[in-house]
């Protein structure tokens, strides 16, 4: 009998339990919380999600979710998925037994879903991880193939030290409603052109609006140039009624930088780091899209940023910092950390894919 299954709202309590047992371990010690609901994230976003599980009779040992929903490739419509939340005990991994369905399953899914490829990302540290997803071996037909998209940085920009924003060649202000379709359409442009962009022609925007727990209008930023068109955007979204970091340990360094930091902060009216039991209070940059490319016009976006929640209580803001990226000057000057990743095209075992268009992708950092 498979001890495999789709996981349903009564699973909800062994999901959570399951999922912030297993925390990133390193230097500093998290863990990713859900509670109350653990497909909160799942039910403000467009698309199908399933939830796996191994495990029965007692605590879950292994989960893994799929997300299905519409985007662009090279120009088409297609169906975009992404894989995450794959969690194992430590007691069960021997077993294997969540890594023996995982290829028929994407198999299955990918037919029944009209799938072509999946997007993941994995920690570039987690050589676990690498070494039992991406590692080709005999024997396994039915694995997976994975191709290496792009790696990429979460950078998180550190509510520090006071900053105000710099004369700029361009204007940067809040959003209104009256805003939403030109930046909709700004970002439709983009999308359509980014290798798994999403579909802000068909009402993204107003969507993650509409849905999206914390994410307001008033706390979108809109740049535009001096001739007054509109030439880039980011929200600043707070996840917390979805998702937390909570941290476990400070280890080696990180706890001189928690002491030096903590010193700092009690100085310049910032935010302590929190202790261990405690979550980070932070934010994410969404619904980006900078015109051209052009590393000024995000310069100019951040610093009205940064400087606007700064002193409300945030310890930091993430965003997504591809490598090489044409924005990475953008960051310059900025107190950062980065946690660095792959992100990884997967496609069922029967049709591999290696190539993919080049450019920025569609990808989401604020949602796995």
């Amino acid at each position: 009998m498979s001890l495999l299954r789709r996981a349903t709202r009564e699973d909800n309590a062994a999901l959570l339990d399951l999922f912030g047992a297993v925390p990133m371990q390193g230097e500093l010690v998290l863990s990713t919380r859900r509670s109350p609901d653990y497909f909160a994230l799942f039910d403000m976003q467009r698309g199908d999600a399933e939830v796996w599980v191994h495990g029965e009779g007692g605590p879950l040992d292994g989960m893994g979710a799929i997300h299905v929903r519409d985007g662009w490739l090279e120009g088409r419509p297609c169906r975009v998925g992404y894989l995450g939340d794959l969690r194992t005990r430590f007691s069960a991994r021997r077993t294997r037994g969540l890594a023996r369905y995982f290829g028929p399953v994407l198999e299955e899914t990918a037919q029944r879903l009209g799938v072509d490829t999946f997007l993941t990302a994995v920690m570039a540290s987690n050589a676990t991880a690498l070494q039992a997803l991406v590692r080709r071996r005999p024997g396994r037909e039915a694995q997976p193939h994975y191709a290496l998209l792009r790696r990429f940085s979460a950078v998180s920009l550190q509510f520090l030290l006071r900053r105000r924003p710099r004369p700029s060649a361009f204007t940067v202000r809040r959003a209104t409603p009256e805003d939403l379709p030109a930046m909709a359409a700004l970002l439709d442009e983009d999308h359509r052109a980014r290798p798994f962009g999403y579909r802000y022609d068909a009402g993204e925007l107003e969507h993650r609006f509409a849905r999206w727990p914390g994410l307001r209008v008033e706390d979108t930023y809109l740049a535009f140039d001096a001739g007054g068109r509109l030439v880039g955007c980011t929200s600043a979204w707070n996840p917390e009624a979805v998702k937390r970091y909570r941290v476990h340990a400070y280890r080696g360094s990180m706890r001189w930088v928690r002491l030096g930091w903590n010193a700092m902060a009690s100085v310049a009216r910032a935010p302590r780091l929190p202790a261990p039991g405690s979550d980070f209070r932070y934010f994410y940059l969404c619904n980006t899209s900078v015109r051209g490319e052009d590393p000024a016009i995000f310069r100019a976006l951040l610093e009205q940023v940064y400087a606007d929640f700064h002193g409300r209580g945030f310890h930091f803001v993430t965003l997504y910092l591809g490598e090489d990226d044409a924005l990475a000057p953008a960051l310059k000057g900025f107190l950062q950390r980065r946690l660095d990743f792959h992100l990884y095209a997967v496609t069922p075992a029967s049709r591999p894919r290696d190539t993919f268009p080049p450019g920025r992708t569609g990808f989401e950092i604020c949602l796995p």
